[in-house]
């Protein structure tokens, strides 16, 4: 048994020392302050303070811990929708953008008003990194062990390296994954169990080259935007294989869950580079269906190979589900994030603290109420997050509220998201 548990252990380590010390190697396209690593939204996560890796849903396990697809039963989505909107608190404290808000709702807001909201929203972005918004749609499918899944995401990305409005870049990004999953219970006792699980991701990645402000918002009153978008901006695309693994011991009937996970490993996107989205379509279909090009575009340039690389992710989990008939009670506790701390205990260039984790560490909870209405809460490295879910037989809905940190160091830039999530189909 011990050296079951030291093996899944060795197994992990040895895919961080692999990966984590391939050389890095240099984009040449390069958005300073972005992460380009692909996560799907799980409202749940989010909601526990991004926590919850001893303790996933088994189709959220594709990409968090695929351990907890050893789990018995049958899991399908068909599909799961959830939007994601950024910086809502400063926009929604304003009077008057709250106003125009109400006017976009009710369909009574003018032109001006709308280009002044949106203006407003882009001034509230504020300097270095931010996100506007996210949107991701998925199908997925457990059966025993076995999972698959199909994720597409969109994402509006915001960069300021200046100090004003103008100086602001919105990046769009897009994302679809296919998955491939192997959960398997090694151990099942009501004493010890123990889990190992593998997933493989083909992700396939996109970008259009930086808008500025004034660009967007100028944008919202063309009547020919989607030529311009075609023709007029660069676009960058590639794909990558990357893979993850997990371990989960749980003891008890599983009232206590302990999990090791290795998250985004072998993350290098092989990348080309496009004159625009049009010369894109068109290296993809046959010479009778090609996409016109416009007299005034200039021909298109050779296509520039390169590779971003993504960071690998070394993560503890934690969960205690005491049996608590109606109120289903969990409490997560997860370190995330820990390679280069772990790396530096080893390599002796630092000494452990106890308080050194508390940068490191995401918590919450949840009430699972007659297996009906879910009510959480969490803390994501000092932010505060909360969420509630209910799920009615094949219909399940969440959403999530939540702040975190976008800057280099905490304090500097928190951010809030609220998400809402639909899901049709059977899941934890």
């Amino acid at each position: 048994m011990k050296k079951v548990l030291i093996s899944l252990f060795v197994l992990l380590m040895a895919c961080s020392v692999i990966f984590a010390t391939e050389p890095e190697k240099e984009p040449a396209v390069e958005y300073a302050g972005i992460d380009f690593t692909y996560n799907p939204t799980i409202s749940r996560f989010n909601a526990m303070g991004q926590s919850g890796l001893a303790d996933t849903g088994r189709l959220d396990s594709f990409f968090s811990n695929p351990a907890n697809l050893g789990k018995d039963g049958f899991a399908l989505s068909v599909p799961s929708v959830a939007v994601t909107v950024y910086n809502l608190n400063k926009l929604i404290s304003d009077d008057a953008s709250a106003e125009t808000i109400a006017k976009i709702t009710n369909g009574s807001a003018s032109d001006e008003e709308i280009t002044a909201l949106a203006t407003k929203y882009l001034e509230n972005l504020g300097k270095g990194y931010n996100t506007i918004m996210k949107a991701d749609a998925g199908l997925a499918l457990k059966f025993g062990p076995f999972g698959l899944g199909t994720d597409i995401q969109i994402k509006l990305h915001a960069l300021n390296e200046g100090t004003s409005v103008a100086s602001q870049k919105v990046i769009a990004e897009f994302n679809a994954a296919e998955t491939v999953a192997l959960g398997l219970r090694i151990i099942d006792t009501d004493v010890l169990s123990v889990s190992a699980g593998f997933s493989g991701h083909a992700i396939y990645k996109a970008y259009f080259k930086d808008l500025g402000a004034t660009d967007v918002v100028s944008l919202m009153s063309k009547d020919n935007i989607g030529d311009i978008l075609l023709w007029d901006y660069p676009f960058m695309a590639g794909a990558a294989f990357t893979f993850d693994l997990g371990a989960t011991v749980g003891l008890w009937r599983d009232q206590i869950l302990f999990a090791v996970t290795a998250n985004n490993i072998n993350g290098v996107y092989n990348m080309k580079s496009y004159t625009s989205f049009g010369d894109f379509l068109n290296g993809y279909i046959d010479e009778e269906n090609k996409v016109e090009r416009p007299t005034t575009v200039p021909e298109a340039k050779a296509s520039d190979d390169f590779k971003i690389k993504t960071p690998f992710a070394l993560n503890f989990g934690f969960a205690f589900k005491p049996e608590i008939p109606l109120l289903n009670p969990t409490i997560t506790a997860d370190l995330v994030d820990m390679l280069d701390y772990v790396e530096e205990l080893v390599n002796k260039t630092r000494t452990f603290r106890a308080e050194d984790l508390l940068v490191h560490l995401n918590a919450g909870a949840e009430l699972d109420i007659l297996n009906m209405v879910r009510v959480r809460a969490g803390v994501n490295r000092g932010y505060m997050s909360v969420g509630a879910g209910i799920n009615l037989f094949v219909i399940g809905i969440d959403a999530s509220y939540g702040w975190q940190e976008f800057g280099q160091e905490l304090g500097d830039k928190p951010v809030d998201s609220f998400t809402i999530k639909f899901n049709l189909g059977f899941d934890k």
